[in-house]
C-alpha cells in the first residue's frame, strides 16, 4: 500500500471509487441518470483543473482510494462553471431524483462558495473503497495532502461533509478538522495549514 500522485490512467479507478462511494460513504451505482455524473462533479475534474491535485492510495498497483482537490477554491470554481460544466454537463441528462439536485448544483457560481473561504482557500475531498476503510488509509491521506497543499502557500484547507454521513462527520475532527459552518444537510469542516 502506498501513496502515489494520480496518472493519466487513474482516472477511470477516480471516477469508479466516486461512484462506489457516493451515497454518504455507499455505493451511488444507479441513483443517477448515468453512473458517470457524479465522478463529473466531485472528482475529475481535480485532474484538469486549476490548482487540482490527486493523490491516490494504491494497493498493488489499483486505486483504491484517494484525496483530491483544490489549492484555491475560488479560481477552480470560475474555471469549473466557466470551461468544465459547459463542455461536460450536457452528456447528463436529469433522468432521476437524484439528477434534479446534482446537475443544477454543478452549474451554481457560488456552488464551492463557503464561510471563511479566506482563511481557508484549498478544499479536498477524500473517498476509500470499503475495503479499505478503518485501516488508516484515510489518515495517511489527510496527512499527506496538508503538507502538499502548505507548501503551495495555502494558509487553510476546508471540506464539506454530508450530516448523514455519520463516518465522516466522526472522522474528520479525528484528523484535525473543526467543523466551522454548517446547516441541516452538511457541516463545512477546516483546518489550518500555517
Amino acid at each position: 500500500m502506498t501513496i502515489r500522485p494520480a496518472g493519466p490512467g487513474d482516472h477511470e479507478a477516480i471516477a469508479r471509487i466516486c461512484l462506489l462511494t457516493g451515497a454518504q460513504g455507499a455505493d451511488a451505482t444507479g441513483r443517477f441518470g448515468d453512473d458517470t455524473a457524479l465522478a463529473d462533479v466531485y472528482a475529475t475534474p481535480y485532474l484538469h483543473g486549476p490548482g487540482g491535485f490527486c493523490l491516490v492510495w494504491d494497493v498493488d498497483g489499483q486505486a483504491r482510494g484517494y484525496v483530491l482537490g483544490t489549492a484555491d477554491t475560488a479560481a477552480f470554481q470560475r474555471w469549473f462553471v466557466e470551461e468544465w460544466w459547459p463542455e461536460v454537463g450536457p452528456r447528463h441528462a436529469e433522468r432521476t431524483p437524484d439528477d434534479s439536485w446534482l446537475l443544477p448544483s454543478a452549474a451554481d457560481p457560488a456552488r464551492m462558495m463557503v464561510p471563511r473561504l479566506a482563511e481557508f482557500p484549498a478544499h479536498l475531498h477524500i473517498d476509500l473503497l470499503p475495503d479499505q476503510q478503518g485501516r488508516g488509509a484515510g489518515r495517511l491521506l489527510i496527512e499527506a495532502a496538508c503538507p502538499l497543499l502548505a507548501a503551495r502557500g495555502v494558509p487553510g484547507v476546508h471540506l464539506v461533509a454530508e450530516r448523514a454521513n455519520a463516518g465522516a462527520q466522526s472522522f474528520y475532527p479525528r484528523v484535525g478538522f473543526e467543523a466551522i459552518a454548517g446547516d441541516d444537510a452538511v457541516v463545512t469542516f477546516a483546518r489550518p495549514l500555517a
